[in-house]
């Protein structure tokens, strides 16, 4: 039996993002290639990001629970996250 002080701490090394990443390869399989077909109408010297990225951190944001664009940024731009979903 799992004393509640084991599942806490269970519960705090846990990497939901990974835990995410395969809910989403086993159900959402063609995921990125459906965001990748996104018509994109930006002008092509503008872009850096095509727009899987854009709307994969959109949906991350959301899923996280982040409420601003100021938040996302603050969270997103440090170096463990931008490597974990370079992995994506």
């Amino acid at each position: 039996m799992v004393t509640r002080k084991e599942k806490r701490n269970r519960e705090k090394e846990a990497n939901y993002f990974f835990e995410f990443l395969k809910i989403q390869k086993h159900f959402f399989k063609d995921l990125m290639n459906n965001l990748k077909k996104v018509a994109d109408h930006r002008h092509q010297s503008y872009i850096t990001y095509g727009p899987e990225v854009l709307l994969f951190t959109m949906m991350l944001k959301n899923m996280t629970g982040l409420k601003s664009m100021r938040n996302m940024s603050e969270s997103f731009n440090k170096e463990e996250c931008i490597k974990n979903v370079g992995r994506c």
